[in-house]
């Protein structure tokens, strides 16, 4: 035993010798004709001081065919560190919510934003019945933007968002919103459509939108009218907009525009009317007063010219303002422009009723519009809307079906990247035989 590992001992330098010759052996090739020294280091992948560097007893710059070369090995080259940037969850676009968190911002010092967020509850009610579970949480945001600004941290994780009332607080609101993703539902505001705000949502058209659209629908409806422009002296807003909106509409038909005095004589309201065509008035001031003191001077003109047909072209003020008798819209003809209507007489609507004074003890404040009905319908609008249809509502919103208590929604938007606005517009026709007829 002894004599074999004195073997072993002896054996193992040359083991080692051999294996470095073999090695050795592994890495030499002859040189073939033709090949110098710059080739070979070529197509080995090394340079030609390593080349030469291995062979330092081949002494002659031009190489013999036969020669035997060690090629040296590459040096191991240490890869660069490669920094994987970590995976962006891929996000997952919901084809449905079955929990859908719900915030509401509203200044509930005001009784009509109670109202409203009453009438939102109702909607929740009405949508949790189809099985869909809601978290709500609604916050007094009262009027300021430094009541709003000490909420915002509050605003997380929603889908929708309804509110809030003041134009001062919407840009604040509107950011956060858009960082997060949310859904933010304006019931109120009826400014320009906010550019860079995709998620936002006007339920009021701006009213030159309203009465541009309008006017179109009234003159494919009616092609034959007249329409007579009348000064007040006191010319407010609305009354601006949808004069001019009739201004417009008339020079695209290349007809001129016919005005009249408020307190013109008799005969300056004949020369403004056309006795053979249907007379369209439309006021420069929407005031319920200033309606009043036309219907007087229409009335007198009437008496004593009974061939003419005069019609009014009118404001959503005039729907239900006591001091308008419901008698002379119908003598008229009136055409009141309104995205809402609130029939008081139909029995859905007096059902509708009946359940807030059961829920809440109270009656619906006999606003124009009912804000509780206006909850409703905009609640149902987006909580069942986007139950249903989760992260595709923008795109599938067209096909939701409707059943409001009084305010119809058509949201689009004109250019890619602003602000939805309700694009719906009607007229409210009160006919001379005593029917309201909704013009659609």
């Amino acid at each position: 035993m002894k004599r074999i590992l004195i073997l072993i001992y002896c054996l193992c330098p040359l083991l080692l010798c051999g294996q470095n010759i073999l090695s050795t052996l592994d890495n030499m090739r002859s040189v073939v004709k033709g090949e110098t020294w710059e080739s070979i280091a070529a197509s080995e992948g090394i340079s030609i001081a390593e080349l030469q560097a291995a062979n330092p007893d081949v002494k002659t710059s031009k190489l013999k065919k036969g020669t035997l070369l060690i090629i040296p090995k590459k040096p191991e080259r240490v890869a660069a560190a490669v920094v994987e940037e970590p995976e962006k969850p891929v996000a997952v676009i919901r084809t449905a919510i079955s929990n859908l968190k719900v915030g509401v911002l509203l200044p509930l010092a005001d009784k009509r934003m109670v109202e409203f967020y009453r009438g939102l509850l109702m909607a929740a009610d009405s949508v949790r019945k189809s099985g869909v579970n809601l978290d709500i949480h609604a916050w007094d945001c009262g009027t300021t933007t430094a009541h709003i600004e000490a909420l915002l941290p509050n605003l997380k994780e929603l889908d929708v968002l309804f509110g809030p009332a003041s134009a001062t607080q919407i840009p604040p609101v509107a950011e956060v919103c858009k960082e997060q993703g949310i859904r933010l539902v304006l019931p109120f505001y009826s400014g320009q459509n906010l550019q860079d705000y995709p998620l936002v949502y006007n339920a009021t058209a701006p009213s030159t939108y309203l009465y541009d659209s309008a006017l179109k629908k009234l003159m494919s409806f009616y092609p034959d009218m007249s329409y007579v422009i009348v000064h007040s002296g006191n010319a407010d807003n609305k009354g601006t907009n949808l004069s001019e909106a009739v201004s417009r509409a008339l020079t695209q038909k290349t007809v001129t525009t016919r005005t009249l005095e408020l307190e013109g004589n008799d005969f300056a309201y004949e020369s403004a009317f056309n006795q053979f065509r249907q007379n369209v008035i439309v006021l420069d001031n929407s005031n319920v007063a200033t309606l009043n003191s036309l219907l007087a001077h229409l009335k007198a003109f009437k008496a004593k010219h009974s061939q003419y047909r005069i019609s009014l072209l009118g404001f959503d003020g005039w729907q239900d303002d006591a001091s308008v008798a419901l008698e002379d819209l119908f003598a008229f003809d009136t055409f009141i422009v309104s995205p809402y209507y609130y029939n008081m007489w139909d029995d859905r609507t007096k059902e509708f009723e009946s359940n807030y004074v059961s829920n809440f003890h109270t009656s619906v404040i006999l606003n124009n519009p009912r804000f509780a009905a206006l909850g409703f319908d905009l609640g149902c609008y987006f909580m069942s809307g986007l139950a249903n249809l989760g992260d595709t509502f923008e795109q599938m919103q067209s096909g939701i079906q409707q059943q409001p208590y009084q305010s119809w929604l058509r949201f689009e938007r004109n250019t890619s990247g602003i602000s939805f606005f309700n694009s719906f517009v009607q007229f409210i026709h009160y006919t001379t035989d005593n029917k309201v007829e909704l013009i659609r």
